[in-house]
């Protein structure tokens, strides 16, 4: 009984890095999520901008833009995600008749 006084404290502390990592990696992802409904969002509103007339740009942010014309205007958005490891596209497109 004396000898395994240390053993659940060792055990932990073998434990935690993993616990840790895992928290870690499901908050990015949670994260990365959140950021790519945003792009989704933002690529909506671009695309009607482009449609009208606007700018698409003053939709995306820091997003890089693609715009490809013609009586369907559509919008690609691209951004990096967790430091450059994810890189997440939205694509929207907007009928530019104005129907």
């Amino acid at each position: 009984m004396r000898g395994e006084l240390g053993t659940v404290t060792a055990e932990l502390a073998t434990a935690a890095p993993a616990v840790l990592a895992v928290v870690a990696v499901a908050i990015a992802g949670v994260m990365a999520g959140a950021q790519q409904v945003a792009l989704e969002a933002a690529a909506g509103d671009a695309a009607r901008a482009a449609a009208r007339g606007d700018d698409p740009a003053a939709y995306a942010g820091s997003a890089a833009v693609h715009v490809e014309g013609g009586v369907i205007v559509c919008v690609v958005l691209e951004e990096t995600a967790l430091h450059g490891a994810l890189v997440l596209r939205a694509r929207s497109c907007a009928d530019a008749r104005g129907w």
